[in-house]
């Protein structure tokens, strides 16, 4: 997949647009998820990737889902070499009994 840097990058631009566009600011953002507003800014500058956690709390704040958002922002060639893996994964699963 795309390098993990990129990925956290990315995380990050996606997190202040959407900030900005509802004029919240860090500290708001940070207070929402019970942590600090450096810890907080780490997620916007690309330090730290959100976690699940965080992103769902994030689309509930924002009215919108983050992981869609995320999905279709990412690179050509990252989906394309995600969805790869994924057929590698689905092909060498055993075959299910039902």
């Amino acid at each position: 997949m795309a390098d993990y840097e990129e990925q956290r990058i990315y995380w990050g631009n996606i997190l202040r647009k959407i900030r900005y566009k509802h004029g919240l600011t860090q500290l708001d953002v940070a207070t929402v998820l019970h942590v600090t507003r450096q810890a907080y800014s780490n997620l916007e500058c690309g330090k730290r990737n959100p976690s699940p956690e965080t992103i769902a709390i994030l689309s509930d704040l924002y009215e919108t889902d983050l992981f869609s958002i995320g999905l279709n922002s990412l690179p050509k060639e990252a989906v394309e070499e995600r969805n790869r893996y994924k057929v590698i994964i689905q092909r060498s699963r055993p075959p299910r009994d039902d």
